[in-house]
């Protein structure tokens, strides 16, 4: 709940879905930075979407208090546990690290931070579901499966590839760079404009109305976006068939692949529609 939330507000905020489109998208205003204690202050109650920002912030403090318990919890028992500490201590860990994010920089304008409160929210989601596939008894494991490896890394790669290329395209607010499936404005593959759209110290220029000001860097960034999640969608169809022998495991790789089918499906409706 948690990330979906944290989600919703970051895309309800930039304008996906407003009219009139694109010229609404990517308006922020310069001379607000709210951080995230406002939103449970009186002033916090002007702002946009005030329901959801409340809920997150509930939301997130209560998983921060099971965190914690799960954190002491690992330090009493220690070696007894059949996980060592240093999954609930990296757990514990991105909690700070994100409670901290989200206080001190509640900037927009800034894609690092954008970019670290993604990356740290699906580093915590993914270890909690390692945490619980670890502790939970009896359930059924598969067995080796020679040669399958270096395949689920792979798409462990993509996967976590996609995410991050998702995540640097909309904290630039890349999304209506290209108004077509397969073209961008400009010339997006110039050295000049590569080394711009993947620069990790680049930032946001804003005109006089707060809109950002969208460079040609932006559409590389966009399409690359898109084209990367063709390529992982592909792979993740074809692990399908590779894993047919292995039920336990194609089920996962089904997941993905329905995912990323989604994502490929929500990315087309964003753009025709």
């Amino acid at each position: 709940m948690t990330v979906v939330l944290s989600a919703y507000i970051r895309l309800a905020d930039v304008g996906i879905g407003c009219e009139p489109w694109p010229q609404c998208y990517a308006r922020l205003n310069p001379e607000v930075e709210q951080k995230g204690i406002a939103v449970l202050t009186a002033q916090g109650r002007d702002m946009a979407h005030y329901g959801a920002r409340v809920a997150h912030r509930y939301i997130a403090s209560i998983l921060g208090l099971f965190i914690l318990a799960i954190f002491i919890a690992a330090l009493r028992q220690g070696s007894e546990r059949t996980t060592t500490v240093l999954v609930p201590a990296a757990i514990f860990a991105i909690t700070v690290f994100l409670s901290l994010l989200g206080y001190y920089t509640p900037t927009r304008s800034n894609p690092l931070i954008t970019m670290g409160n993604l990356l740290g929210g699906m580093a915590l989601l993914g270890l909690l579901w390692w945490l619980l596939q670890r502790e939970t008894e009896a359930r059924a494991v598969p067995g080796p499966a020679p040669g399958l490896r270096s395949l689920a890394w792979i798409a462990l790669a993509l996967v976590l590839l996609q995410i991050a290329l998702g995540g640097w395209s909309s904290a630039n607010y890349a999304s209506a760079s290209c108004p077509g499936l397969i073209s961008c404005e400009g010339d997006i593959l110039s050295s000049a404009t590569v080394a711009d759209a993947f620069d990790p110290a680049r930032s946001i220029a804003l005109d006089e109305e707060g809109q950002v000001i969208r460079d040609e860097s932006l559409g590389l960034l966009s399409m690359t976006h898109r084209l990367f999640a063709l390529l992982t969608a592909g792979y993740l169809a074809w692990l399908v068939r590779r894993l047919r022998p292995q039920p336990l495991l194609a089920g996962s790789a089904v997941a993905l692949a329905l995912f990323s089918i989604a994502q490929l499906i929500v990315g087309v409706s964003t753009v025709w529609l």
